[in-house]
């Protein structure tokens, strides 16, 4: 059985409008950067541009496909996965096949909560189409390695829904583990990484936060906008923790 090597417990969590080569490039500590969110359909380069308009960043590219492509290329990084949005399963299917060609991740966002791309059917409004979102993982990991973030915070059950992904062929569940206007749910974590390998996020602003979910069950860990307000986060952490500087095998 085949399986990535990661060097450490540390992830570079995807933003919409940051997560450029460029932007990526410059996090050399973490073992996984995700790039994006990007949009991968004209639905979605619609929604995005609607979105732009209220001030909120995203990536506007000419051409979705070639866009996605293009940071592919510039990324120096030889792990990374790559965060995309479609309302149609042909934008999933033509960047997971990019995606493949060069030997990166997959990552389904099931996790925007903008109301532009929820009336579309993308980000977080596929918790509420479990079916939909099934066979985009079946069809997606058909072709690369597919991850999914999601959403905590809603009435749903996520047990099953996590069971359902990684039953159709997902290799990675990316948990935002947020409780509205209350912190981080580690019990949601430890509930869910019984299933599969996991990657948890919210609220990791330092080693005791990051360690926090690994051992709630996590294999990794991600940060976002820690990231931005401390420019050697990664270093930091890792400097400071045993627990977050430990390898981790994912198995294919």
């Amino acid at each position: 059985m085949s399986s990535i090597r990661f060097e450490n417990r540390v992830v570079l969590a995807p933003m919409a409008g940051l997560n450029n080569a460029e932007f990526c490039n410059k996090q050399k500590a973490a073992a996984l950067v995700i790039l994006g969110g990007f949009n991968a359909d004209e639905e979605t380069l619609k929604a995005a541009k609607k979105v732009t308009k209220r001030g909120r960043k995203e990536f506007i590219f000419d051409d979705p496909i070639d866009g996605i492509e293009e940071e592919i290329k510039n990324l120096k990084k030889s792990i990374f996965a790559v965060n995309v949005r479609s309302a149609t399963i042909e934008g999933y299917l033509e960047a997971a096949r990019v995606v493949a060609d060069y030997k990166g991740i997959f990552e389904i966002n099931a996790h925007c909560r903008q109301p532009e791309f929820l009336e579309i059917g993308c980000g977080e409004a596929l918790l509420y189409d479990k079916k939909r979102l099934v066979n985009i993982v079946e069809k997606v990991s058909e072709i690369t390695i597919t991850s999914v973030k999601i959403r905590a915070g809603h009435k749903i059950d996520y047990e099953e829904i996590c069971k359902s992904i990684f039953n159709a062929g997902a290799k990675i569940l990316h948990v935002d583990a947020m409780i509205p206007n209350a912190g981080c749910d580690l019990i949601l974590i430890q509930k869910l990484s019984r299933f599969g390998f996991l990657i948890g996020n919210n609220s990791f602003v330092d080693a005791k936060s990051g360690e926090n979910f690994i051992k709630a069950g996590a294999k990794m860990v991600s940060a976002a906008r820690a990231v931005l307000s401390k420019e050697k986060f990664f270093e930091e952490v890792l400097r400071e923790s045993a627990l977050l500087s430990q390898p981790v095998e994912l198995k294919l």
